[in-house]
Parts: structure tokens; C-alpha cells; sequence
């Protein structure tokens, strides 16, 4: 019995006092006991409860990969591109489908011959075990309040868009190349698909990309890539700049080179620019304008002054050649200016230069008087220039050529020089009084040693007369010199009233009421008075004409507006402002401005016209010229470069440009 307790105590010991016995017979007599007739509850636990504990494990690892799948399809939703979600959510699925199926665990009912433990109050309750879980079916993630969209992008350049999904279906619509497609589903061979304008159609699937091409095709819109990139005059660096575009700026591919490429942008301006420099990715607008406040010159004939920055915005006025501008601001394209009348509008960027003009000179080859006492001719057009001889006042000198400030010209004794324009006049002086009865002696600066030449006397002298005479013609010019060909220095209407100081056969020196004098040919007046005159003009057309006729003679200036010099709008522009009315400065401005229009007969102007009245002439696009009417048929104006400002009669001008329109300022 001692040996026996101590086996119980040690069984190390035991063992190694009896006869060691082959591990495997020993394990079978166990298992047979174990699983014998007289099988117990608790044996039973010892084997549910880590079968129970297995299959907790895998639901939860199962619970985990399901979790971890939806995490990773939320993040692919978010950063990749549709195609790849779709293609991660079809692999999931395959995963799942590919896990074993997890049986579900069947409870084992005892036996019959099971004998039921005794439940006492000193033994260990053993809690029944928890039911089997069920087994777990994945079903395909969804993200609630995303969805998934995919895109296509036109391959060709005109892709048609039918109504259904067959060549044979009606037409729709069209897209372009590059275009980008929602793509609503697939039907066939065609693709179902809905444009950002909200069209929806159906296109063949032959038609479209998943890629958005990097090709430049003619007619394609484009987008500036980088901050800032200029558009040229040519395809090459060494080519004048035209302007810029912002990063961002739109533009159409007009021609497509394999490194230059013909541009034009949204707001007009073309020109070309370096293939790299723009692509078909839209980006956002960098910025829209920048200012400057620079100096700036036109560099166009005439330049339209416009309220907006597009060739369709209305017309605030026209500049020309040479014009100086305050360039205010830029956009790359267009540029707001402030003209010199303070006038603002837009001006596209490739009419403007940033260099400073040469003033041309216009020639003239007329005749002109000094009309200060002295003036020094210079070697140049400036106060700076050296003296090469003087003038006195009356002397008549050959204007060859002015600018509008000077005037470059001949003397009697053949001096060519330059005299400041204001010096100058078209009238010719009174003749010199004769010398004092009963002067025998010669002045002392004359030498008398050698007899005087004589001048011969001339064929056909005038002879002093006093009286009055009347114009008998619509209109007469009184001129300068006794010769059509010399200048006008007025114009005299039916009835005017004159007052004779001589006379030859042919012309009669005349002075008018307002103190002019000049010369008229003999046939365009009589002596008997005329009574039926037609009714007066109103007194400000009147003025206005007296204005405009202070500026006969002055030379054709492209967008000149002062006495120096004028164009045909700039003479009305000067003349009424001098009335206190402001013009645009262009002829088709000034004749789509709001001031009344007036209805005429172009076989008889007098019946419907006023001295006043602006007379305007159609040509390319618009109205092409304007004049200022004066009465009995003719108009005071600016014909053209190398002109002059002078007189025109209306029904003469008739047979190749008759009057379209007339506007009256004051009514």
C-alpha cells in the first residue's frame, strides 16, 4: 500500500520501476478506453469545446477578410481610375467565390447507453455549449452615395451621335475629336453615351478611346500649358511677338505643324506657338489680365477703338497710324488703351508697337505767305537747327511738303529750309500803297549808279475799282491768286453780297462781309442786286462751317484732329468740338452715332441739306469717308493722303461716290 501511494505521488518513478512497455500499444489501450461503452460527459466536453473554439476562429478571420475588402474598395473608389475598381471588385468576388464552403457544425445527441452526469452541488457546473455559427456568404461591395463613372473620348475628328444603337437610326447630334463621354452602358457593337452638354445617344465603339489623344488636329481646342506663352508672327523664335497666353488661355488649332503650329485664341488673336507649350488637358486660368501702363503706338492704318475685347463689340471711335496710346492693361490678346482724348476701349495686341513713329511729311507744292514780321528757315524741322536764312512778312514762299508743325520750303532767292507752320498762310497780302506824290529820290539803300531792271508790265493789269457785287452762282470759290489752280480760301453762295478793290478781264479782288480777301473769277458774279436768296442756315451750322473753312488748306494727316493736320473724321471731330460736341474719331462711328438723320435726293442736295450737316460716303464694311456740307451743293473736307483739306461739290462726286447718309447735329 506505501509503494502504491508513492507510485501515485511519483510517477516518474513508477515508471522506471516497472518494465518500460512500446508507447504505442499503450496509446491504443487509452484510445480504446477513451471511446469505450462507459464514454463520459466530461470526456464528452473535453472534445466539443475545442471543436466550438475552432470554428469562433474562423468566423472571425472570415469577418476580418470581409471588413478588410470593403476598407480597400472604399480607398480604390476614391484613387483609381473606374476601370481599375471595377476589375478589383471582380477579383474580390472570385475570391470569394474560390474560399471552401464552411459546413455547419450538427449537434451529436448522446447515446442511448450514455449514461447522464450527475449534477451535485460540489461539483463544477459545465456550461452548455453555444450554437454553431452560420455559415458566412459575401455578397459584392457597394459604397452607398458613390457612383461610379466611366469616360470615353473621341478618337476621329466628327463622330455623328444616333438616336439608337444602329447606322441605319436617326442623328442626333455630332462630337469632336478629344471630346470627353460619359459612357451610360453598351449595346452591341455601339456605346451609350451622354456629352457634358447633355446629349445622349449612341456612337460606335470603333469611334472612341479610353485615353484622351495628345494629337494637334486642325479645328481642335487647346489649352495653355504653361504660365505664359507667347504667339508670334512666324513659326520660329526669331519672329516678332504678337502675344501671349496665360496658362489655361483656350485656343483652336487652325493649321497643325510638327513643331509650330498655327493658333488662334478665344478672344481672336492668331498667331503661331510651340507645340509643347499647349496640349488638349483643360487647366484651370492662371490669371486673366495683367496691367502695365506702357506707351504704345498704332501700327495699322486705321484701328477701331472697340467697348469690348471682340471684333463683334461696338465701336467707340478709330485710331490711327502712329496714334500714342496709354496701354492700361493686356490679356495677351486684346489690350485696354486710353487714347489722347482720354477716350478708353480695346485694342487687339498685334495693332500696336512698342516703338515711337517717324512723322511723315505729306507734300503739298503750294504757294503760301509769311505772316509774321520775320521767321528764320531752318536746316531741320526743329527750333534746335541751324539758321540757313530768314523770311519777312508777305513774302511768298513754295511749300513743298509739311507734317502738320512744319513745313519744309523754298524762298524766292531759292533758300530751302524748314518754318514752323503757323507762320505760314494761303491768303495774299494787300497789295503794297502806293509811293507818296512828289518823291524824286530813290531810298538810300538803293544804288543808283547802275539803272534799275524794270519789270515789264503785265498784259492783262488790274486797275482799282470800288462798288458791290453779288454771287449769281449755287457756289463760288474765292481763291488766293487770281488762278484756279491756287488755293481756296472760301466759299460764296448765291446772293452773297462783295466788295471790289480791282479788277483785270479775268478776275476782280473782292473782300467779303467777314473782312476776307481774295480773288473770283468774273463770270460767278453781277452787279445787279439779288433780293430772292434762299432762307438762312441756323447760326450754329453757319459757325460750324466757319470753322471747318479756318482749316482749307491744311494737309491730309491719318488721324490727325487739329489744325496741324486731319483726316476726314478728324476735321468734323475738330470742327464740332470747337462747338462744344464731342465725335468718335472715325467716319463709321461718327455715322452710327444717335444724332438725326435726314432724308435727300442726291439730284438735288439743296432741297433737303443745311450748311452743317455731316455727308457721309459707303465703302468696305461701313461708311468709308464723311465731309461737312456748306451749302448750294458743296462740302468742305479731308480727301486723302497727299491732299489737302478743300472744297468738293457734291454733284461732281456724284458719279463715282454719291452721299448714302446724312446726320444733323443741330436740328
Amino acid at each position: 500500500m506505501a509503494l502504491h501511494q508513492r507510485h501515485k505521488e511519483d510517477p516518474l518513478e513508477t515508471y522506471d520501476l516497472k518494465r518500460k512497455k512500446r508507447p504505442t500499444r499503450v496509446a491504443k489501450r487509452k484510445l480504446r478506453g477513451f471511446f469505450s461503452s462507459t464514454f463520459s460527459g466530461g470526456k464528452w466536453a473535453s472534445v466539443a469545446l475545442p471543436v466550438i473554439a475552432f470554428v469562433l476562429l474562423v468566423s472571425v478571420f472570415v469577418v476580418k477578410i470581409v471588413t478588410d475588402s470593403r476598407s480597400v474598395s472604399d480607398e480604390q473608389f476614391r484613387n483609381e481610375n473606374p476601370i481599375e475598381v471595377q476589375e478589383n471588385i471582380a477579383r474580390i468576388h472570385r475570391d470569394i467565390d474560390a474560399m471552401p464552403e464552411i459546413a455547419e457544425v450538427e449537434e451529436t445527441k448522446p447515446s442511448a447507453t450514455e449514461p447522464t452526469p450527475e449534477t451535485t452541488t460540489t461539483t463544477t457546473e459545465v456550461k452548455s455549449p453555444p450554437p454553431p455559427p452560420s455559415a458566412i456568404v459575401m455578397a459584392p461591395v457597394t459604397t452607398a452615395g458613390i457612383s461610379v463613372k466611366e469616360y470615353v473620348y473621341v478618337a476621329t475628328s466628327v463622330v455623328n451621335v444616333r438616336q439608337d444603337a444602329t447606322t441605319d437610326s436617326e442623328l442626333v447630334g455630332q462630337v469632336v475629336f478629344n471630346q470627353k463621354l460619359e459612357k451610360l452602358g453598351q449595346k452591341d457593337e455601339f456605346i451609350e453615351i451622354q456629352t457634358e452638354a447633355g446629349l445622349k445617344g449612341f456612337v460606335h465603339q470603333d469611334l472612341v478611346a479610353s485615353e484622351l489623344s495628345e494629337a494637334i488636329v486642325p479645328g481642335l481646342t487647346m489649352y495653355v500649358q504653361v504660365n505664359q506663352a507667347y504667339i508670334r508672327a512666324g513659326a520660329g523664335t526669331t519672329y516678332d511677338i504678337k502675344g501671349f497666353g496665360f496658362k489655361g488661355t483656350p485656343l483652336t488649332v487652325v493649321e497643325a505643324g510638327s513643331e509650330w503650329s498655327l493658333i488662334r485664341t478665344d478672344t481672336g488673336l492668331s498667331g503661331y506657338m510651340l507645340n509643347e507649350l499647349f496640349g488638349p488637358r483643360k487647366v484651370e486660368r492662371s490669371r486673366t489680365t495683367v496691367e502695365t501702363n506702357a506707351v504704345r503706338y498704332v501700327n495699322y492704318d486705321v484701328v477701331y477703338l472697340r467697348e469690348k475685347a471682340t471684333v463683334d463689340s461696338e465701336k467707340l471711335g478709330a485710331l490711327a497710324m502712329d496714334d500714342r496710346v496709354i496701354q492700361l492693361s493686356t490679356d495677351g490678346s486684346w489690350s485696354k488703351v486710353e487714347a489722347s482724348d482720354g477716350l478708353q476701349g480695346y485694342v487687339r495686341n498685334d495693332l500696336l508697337r512698342e516703338t515711337a513713329p517717324v512723322t511723315p511729311f505729306a507734300t503739298t507744292n503750294r504757294n503760301q505767305y509769311i505772316s509774321v514780321d520775320a521767321s528764320n528757315v531752318r536746316a531741320e524741322a526743329s527750333t534746335e537747327s541751324a539758321v540757313v536764312g530768314q523770311v519777312r512778312k508777305d513774302d511768298k514762299v513754295l511749300q513743298i511738303e509739311t507734317d502738320g508743325t512744319w513745313s519744309r520750303i523754298r524762298t524766292a532767292a531759292g533758300v530751302e529750309g524748314f518754318v514752323l507752320n503757323e507762320f505760314l498762310t494761303g491768303v495774299v497780302p494787300a497789295p503794297s500803297p502806293a509811293p507818296t506824290t512828289g518823291t524824286t529820290s530813290p531810298p538810300a539803300s538803293v544804288e543808283t549808279t547802275t539803272p534799275r531792271e524794270t519789270t515789264p508790265a503785265p498784259t492783262n493789269p488790274f486797275r482799282d475799282i470800288s462798288g458791290t457785287v453779288y454771287v449769281k452762282t449755287s457756289a463760288a470759290n474765292l481763291r488766293s491768286e487770281p488762278s484756279t489752280s491756287s488755293v481756296v480760301v472760301d466759299t460764296l453762295y448765291y446772293g452773297a453780297a462783295l466788295q471790289t478793290l480791282s479788277t483785270n478781264d479775268s478776275w476782280t479782288k473782292v473782300k467779303t462781309a467777314n473782312g476776307q480777301i481774295g480773288f473770283m473769277d468774273n463770270s460767278l458774279f453781277q452787279t445787279e442786286v439779288i433780293e430772292n436768296t434762299p432762307p438762312p442756315a441756323t447760326s450754329k451750322g453757319l459757325q460750324v462751317v466757319e470753322y471747318a473753312k479756318q482749316l482749307l488748306g491744311v494737309p491730309y494727316v491719318y488721324g490727325g484732329s487739329s489744325p496741324s493736320g486731319v483726316d476726314c473724321s478728324g476735321l468734323t471731330k475738330y470742327v464740332y468740338g470747337r462747338m462744344g460736341v464731342t465725335l468718335y474719331h472715325g467716319s463709321n462711328s461718327q455715322a452710327r452715332s444717335g444724332y438725326q438723320t435726314i432724308s435727300f435726293s442726291t439730284s438735288n442736295y439743296e432741297a433737303s441739306l443745311l450748311p452743317g450737316d455731316l455727308v457721309f460716303f459707303s465703302g468696305s464694311g461701313g461708311y468709308s469717308h464723311v465731309g461737312l456740307y456748306v451749302g448750294n451743293g458743296q462740302m468742305i473736307h479731308a480727301p486723302q493722303p497727299g491732299q489737302v483739306v478743300r472744297y468738293e461739290s457734291l454733284y461732281e462726286r456724284n458719279r463715282y461716290s454719291p452721299v448714302t447718309l446724312v446726320k444733323r447735329i443741330f436740328g
